[in-house]
């Protein structure tokens, strides 16, 4: 079912029919209060009078509306009073010649009162309140009265026309609104899945215009219009990381087929072959750790981390140990510093991987004779794990472009320029980062943070 349709449906319709169903309830109930009241109001004309129906002078019964100075002004609305004698005879009736329910009516044992609905011979349905009275020598008399139903039936039919029509006022009303917000929601929507559509071939959702609510469906718009954004960035990050890979892989094979068409082109001696072989191993080893670090990378940024509770620093210390050899091989001095307990919940595993990457990107700048420090500290709910160097450093212009894949400032200083993309990957994994940071000595200073819990 379309969106305007079922805004008709369930904003409109549904809401009239559920208040024409309340109004014909609420009809129903004020019939029966109508009536309830009318017969209280006969109830108390009879009372009043049946107290007082034989206090003439002369003992004779008779009715107390008749003589009234307001008979007049009360004829037209009065209930119709008669009164029967033991016999059944009529003996008095106001207003006079009013519609008789029944010509005589004899006194019965039973009841002292009875109410009751007729209709006439008019067709004109009345309530009829029909209450036995004995005079003081124990004679019984009938004192009946008669109101019509017209009372009750003309308000009911007006409060129910009047109903009707508001309730008809209120759906055309509904269904109008209802129609013009449905119709400007699914025209929102519809731009939004063309853009989506769109997006599919590497458009953007374009951001949600200021005119708009801010509603459910803008807070949709800006959530695609983000995601859009996210999803070309990582295209191009994508696209350019392929570019690269096959740049890398690309210059060791070109040297390779070089070399070994140069050695078939004549024959050679075994010293030259073996030159040509040592020339091709060095870039089979090149290859190999591209692909290693392309796997390594592609693991990071995939794989679902193995989050357990653990002690950072411990950690830190065997990384230091693990690449204490290299740094003996330098000639540089690496010194780990922090608190000694560093509760975090982390996977060991991408951490160390990380940490590694950190310390031999900064051996690899470190002149020797110099010191690499590992340092550890807390800020708020985060760990702060720096490495300092005290190489040539980063220019500002370039510490965005270090996490780069394949990015490297100098081409001869070794790697293949993947580390600090996997620090990166892991640190974001985590909930963390990484950057560079500015530094009071000499050097880079590596950053990778990451939470507590």
């Amino acid at each position: 079912m379309k969106l305007v349709r079922r805004m008709w449906l369930w904003g409109a319709v549904v809401p009239v029919v559920a208040v024409a169903a309340a109004l014909g309830v609420a009809v129903q109930v004020f019939r029966v209060v109508l009536e309830r009241a009318l017969d209280e109001a006969l109830l108390s004309q009879a009372a009043a009078e049946s107290v007082s129906l034989f206090d003439a002078p002369d003992g004779r019964p008779h009715l107390h509306v008749e003589p009234s100075p307001l008979a007049g002004e009360v004829r037209a609305f009065v209930p119709a009073t008669r009164l029967y004698g033991p016999d059944g005879t009529l003996l008095g009736e106001f207003p006079p010649e009013s519609p008789a329910v029944s010509d005589r009516v004899v006194p019965e044992p039973g009841p002292t009162s009875r109410l009751e609905t007729r209709t006439l011979a008019s067709g004109q349905r009345v309530r009829v309140l029909t209450v036995q009275v004995r005079s003081p020598e124990g004679v019984p008399h009938v004192l009946q009265l008669v109101a019509s139903l017209a009372t009750v039936e003309q308000p009911v039919g007006t409060f129910t026309s009047v109903a009707t029509v508001l309730a008809l006022l209120l759906g055309g009303v509904l269904i109008g609104i209802q129609g013009w917000q449905a119709k400007g929601l699914a025209r929102r929507l519809h731009g939004i899945a063309e853009q989506v559509v769109r997006s599919r071939d590497g458009g953007v959702v374009s951001p949600a215009p200021g005119s708009e609510p801010r509603d459910e469906i803008m807070e949709v718009h800006l959530a695609l219009a983000d995601a859009s954004l996210r999803v070309r960035a990582a295209r191009e990050a994508q696209e350019r990381l392929i570019a690269r890979a096959a740049h890398e892989l690309r210059t060791p094979l070109a040297l390779m087929r070089t070399g070994l068409d140069l050695a078939l082109r004549r024959e050679r001696g075994a010293e030259e072959l073996r030159t040509v072989l040592e020339e091709n191993r060095r870039e089979v080893d090149r290859l190999a750790s591209v692909a290693d670090a392309l796997l390594e990378l592609s693991a990071a940024a995939g794989a679902t981390l193995d989050l357990q509770d653990g002690d950072l620093r411990a950690l830190l210390d065997d990384a230091a140990a693990g690449a204490r050899a290299e740094a003996d091989q330098r000639g540089v001095a690496l010194r780990v510093e922090g608190p000694a307990d560093a509760p975090c919940r982390m996977d060991a595993m991408a951490v160390r991987r990380a940490v590694d990457n950190l310390l031999a990107n900064a051996l690899r700048y470190a002149p020797r004779g110099s010191t690499v420090r590992l340092e550890l500290a807390r800020r708020d709910a985060l760990w702060e794990v720096a490495v300092q160097d005290e190489g040539r450093g980063i220019p500002v212009n370039h510490r965005e472009d270090v996490f780069t894949p394949f990015h490297r400032l100098e081409r001869d200083a070794g790697g293949v320029g993947l580390g600090l993309s996997l620090v990166r990957e892991v640190a974001r994994g985590h909930g963390g980062d990484a950057h560079v940071a500015d530094s009071t000595s000499p050097g880079a200073r590596l950053v990778l943070t990451l939470p507590m819990r």
